[in-house]
């Protein structure tokens, strides 16, 4: 099971006391922190913290956990996640040296007006921060690493998301080996990796496939090396899922129950079969009329 870094279990510790948690309690909160810790590094987790918790909670039933216990380590894990929101708060109000209340405000009522280079007011969070290359570990020679990956990332212009992947990838890589250093990885390490997903967790082919080129991506650009060969290395299965497609007239019916702009937005999406982020970062200069041609 890893061990919770010293940094994190001290403010987890002040919080359970901010949250009246009696100290016959905080033991058990803080075995539930290293249940989720241990589940969070062999398992893909989602973005959303509400599925976060209710994945783990039904690993928790598969293993026999009452539903006491169980509601017990939702709460601990609630608990554990104010400390990344307080993390944001102060990453933020070092950015911007103002409370972050204050600074929403400002970015609600003046997004249209015109500022001084070095208002503070002017300055925006970078795109980066919500990717969590920036969470430290209790292992400094790979958090430098993290930090080259997104340089990396940042100088080919990769989008955040990609950004967010390939971190959250390479720190179950580290974590799965036990924070061993990354100088001394080698092409066994990723073939036990990919292994252990395909058969101990039975990701699908598409998470096995992302977990490759995260990994490659970290050996190639962030600890300039050569991957290597990967031979005999477990497949995961393809999803034999099929998609369900809408017919004309079942858009038709859907366009006509909506209003502006969001059935602008959605006839872009299905028109030209855009993602949704996609559709909603588009702008004007995207447009081609005189040739009808979008970019």
């Amino acid at each position: 099971m890893f061990n919770i870094p010293q940094p994190v279990l001290t403010r987890y510790t002040s919080i359970l006391k901010n949250n009246n948690i009696e100290a016959a309690l905080s033991a058990d909160y803080k075995k539930w922190l290293r249940y989720y810790w241990d589940y969070s590094g062999k398992y893909p987790v989602p973005d959303d913290k509400t599925e976060c918790i209710r994945l783990f909670c039904e690993k928790l039933r598969v293993k026999k956990q009452t539903e006491e216990q169980r509601q017990q380590a939702t709460h601990a894990v609630s608990l554990y996640f104010e400390i990344e929101k307080q993390e944001e708060d102060e990453e933020i109000r070092g950015v911007i040296g103002e409370p972050v209340e204050q600074w929403l405000s400002n970015e609600k009522s003046d997004t249209t007006t015109s500022r001084a280079p070095h208002h503070p007011g002017n300055l925006r969070v970078s795109q980066y921060h919500e990717a969590g290359y920036e969470e430290k570990s209790c292992s400094p020679e790979w958090d430098a690493v993290l930090n080259v990956l997104a340089a990396e990332i940042k100088v080919r212009h990769y989008s955040r998301k990609t950004l967010k992947t390939y971190a959250n990838w390479s720190r179950r890589f580290q974590k799965f080996l036990k924070h061993k250093s990354p100088m001394e990885l080698s092409t066994v390490d990723v073939k036990e990796y990919l292994t252990y997903l395909a058969v101990k967790c039975n990701v699908a082919a598409s998470t096995q496939n992302q977990a490759f080129n995260s990994i490659l991506f970290l050996y190639r650009h962030a600890l300039k090396r050569e991957f290597g060969e990967l031979r005999d290395v477990p497949r995961a299965k393809k999803s034999l899922y099929i998609p369900m497609v809408l017919s004309r007239p079942e858009i038709d019916a859907i366009l006509n129950q909506l209003s502006h702009p969001f059935n602008l937005v959605v006839s872009m999406l299905f028109g030209c079969g855009l993602r949704l982020f996609e559709g909603l970062q588009l702008r004007v200069r995207d447009f081609n009329f005189d040739d009808g041609v979008l970019t």
